[in-house]
């Protein structure tokens, strides 16, 4: 392993990347936080650096590492604080330096973000790390850590039922859906307004084999070399979506859903194409395209 992997900042491309370290580390320490609710809220952290920095030591093309700093305003410290929420290499980059170097980049990156101290916890008889983090100046506090779930892991949406069903406007074609949520988004994309006559279209992503039709058939329709769409040949009612570059899933659109309150969306994608006069006034992140574009 090179002892000198690139330490940089993360950027949406690095998602999954990202994603998949903090599963490890996560895992390492016993905490189940399921790997689609990590993704999201890497893409939603990833979209807002205000909020939190994401840092990721490279080697060759290899993420190896990663240090992740939120940001916030604890009263104690009188004034904008950092939490280090974690630090991780993998095993066979360790006792190399990658730890120490991820450190200084994120309390580098605390500082930029006008932060006046740095938090973070250690588990008991972790005993090489409370050694880094002494020899970089942090202070134990004889405190012991509380927590309350307000919510599912998921955060404070809704859990998506396990059965989803819905169809399209006249009733011909109706599908069902069980598996797993990935994602659900609201997309900006030129092609998906003129496909389905709308400003915006919101879609739910789901492995493919999750849907199945229960009534009639959908009519397929080419809407771009890599692209098949399905609709309602006699209504119009626009179904799903699926490229050849991710053929393991399907999109759904939401509004055919018999009930598409249940899956909220998460961010909008494709925000360069949207529409100067659509003005959607949410909190969520805004991608200027797809999640692995």
């Amino acid at each position: 392993m090179d002892p000198t992997a690139e330490i940089r900042p993360a950027t949406i491309a690095d998602r999954d990347a990202v994603a998949d370290l903090l599963v490890a580390q996560l895992r390492g320490h016993a905490i189940a936080t399921p790997a689609a609710d990590l993704a999201r809220t890497v893409a939603a952290l990833l979209a807002r650096p205000q909020r939190a920095r994401f840092l990721l030591a490279v080697a060759g093309a290899r993420a190896v590492g990663l240090a992740v700093v939120s940001f916030g305003w604890p009263v104690e410290h009188g004034g904008r604080g950092a939490w280090l929420e974690e630090l991780y290499v993998v095993p066979e980059a360790r006792g190399q330096g990658t730890g120490t170097r991820l450190l200084d980049a994120a309390l580098d990156a605390a500082r930029t973000h006008g932060a006046v101290a740095v938090d973070l916890e250690i588990e008991r008889g972790h005993e090489r790390a409370a050694s880094l983090y002494r020899r970089h100046g942090f202070t134990p506090l004889e405190r012991t850590r509380w927590v309350k779930r307000l919510t599912s892991a998921g955060g404070t949406s809704p859990s998506p039922p396990a059965v989803v069903a819905g169809g399209c406007f006249c009733g011909a074609v109706r599908y069902e859906i069980r598996g797993h949520l990935r994602e659900a988004s609201h997309c900006h994309c030129p092609s998906c307004r003129r496909a389905a006559g709308a400003p915006v279209v919101t879609w739910a992503t789901y492995p493919r084999d999750a849907l199945r039709f229960t009534r009639g058939t959908a009519k397929e329709l080419r809407s771009s070399p890599p692209v098949t769409r399905t609709f309602c040949a006699a209504c119009g009612t626009p179904l799903t979506y699926v490229t050849r570059d991710e053929p393991e899933w399907i999109d759904v659109t939401v509004g055919s859903m018999d009930d598409p309150d249940a899956v909220p969306p998460v961010d909008h994608i494709w925000t360069t194409s949207q529409l100067g006069w659509l003005a959607i006034d949410d909190d969520l992140p805004r991608l200027p395209r797809g999640h692995r574009a």
